[in-house]
């Protein structure tokens, strides 16, 4: 297959690699291109800036967008996000007559759910936060633009150089909640197997996909796995509940596993212990 990769970081390289692996020819357009694999062919581009955008090669089959927003605001959530979905989609329609699939990586922070309930790819959008909503308008700006589309909603990335909770944990500042706090999560290495699966189904792939692992877990124990990792004895309890940004819900990657992928990194135990081996790296 002729593969591009718009919007080229970790996540995206790490799924270039796993196409070339199996022959395919891997595109892929960043900012800074010198910084992507010598077999990838790397493209100077600034997705802010349509006009700078080279043409798409006509036999382009896969497309995957994985974006990151310029800032953190609602502008720039809709700069690189929607407005570059938008113009991706214009294009293709023009230029990419053989595209088979365009895979979008979404976030789960688009879906609602709580009291730990299981949630599924039928639940309702229900983003609350500003940005989760223009999330949620470059889903169905993709879903109505009359393209072969997926979108995969992955729940927390976390792998080498992702860190945050270790980190956490390691500087002593992570107390265990109050509450019930379940956390989602998938492994930088499972999200690209999934991009490579879905493209590699062709027809068959569904439109909608929750990426996640099979092993939603309370927040409180992670951190006290961390911890016994990292040879630490005590955390701190949180004398009461925090404001939560997320929904207290489970993930159900069912349908994804039922297409057949199979996890590198089923749960929160195998995926950390892996980084915590210090064996991986994160993709420039």
């Amino acid at each position: 297959m002729k593969v591009l990769l718009v919007s080229c970081g970790d996540v995206a390289t790490e799924a270039g690699l796993r196409f070339l692996a199996q022959s395919d020819e891997v595109t892929g357009w960043r900012r800074n291109s010198s910084k992507l694999p010598q077999a990838f062919d790397g493209h100077d581009v600034d997705l802010l800036d349509p006009a700078s955008w080279p043409d798409i090669d006509p036999v382009t089959e896969v497309v995957v967008l994985t974006p990151v927003p310029v800032s953190r605001d609602v502008n720039g959530y809709e700069r690189s996000y929607l407005q570059v979905a938008q113009e991706l989609c214009a294009r293709l329609r023009e230029q990419a007559p053989r595209l088979r699939r365009l895979i979008y990586v979404s976030s789960t922070a688009v879906m609602g759910g709580d009291n730990g309930e299981w949630v599924t790819e039928q639940a309702p959008v229900h983003a609350t936060r500003d940005t989760a909503k223009v999330l949620a308008r470059t889903e169905a700006a993709l879903a109505g633009s009359g393209l072969p589309v997926t979108i995969l909603r992955a729940s927390g990335i976390y792998g080498p150089g992702r860190t945050r909770l270790i980190d956490l944990v390691a500087s002593g500042t992570a107390k265990i909640p109050a509450g019930s706090h379940w956390t989602n999560r998938i492994h930088r290495d499972d999200l690209a197997a999934a991009i490579v699966h879905v493209a590699n189904l062709g027809d068959r792939a569904a439109e909608l996909y929750l990426a996640t692992d099979s092993t939603p877990a309370q927040l409180g124990a992670v951190y006290q796995f961390l911890a016994a990792e990292l040879g630490m004895k005590h955390l701190e309890q949180e004398e009461q509940s925090a404001t939560r940004r997320a929904g207290d819900r489970r993930l159900d990657n069912s349908r994804l596993l039922e297409s057949g992928l199979q996890l590198q990194y089923p749960g929160f135990i195998e995926g950390y212990r892996e980084i915590l081996s210090g064996t991986s790296t994160r993709h420039a």
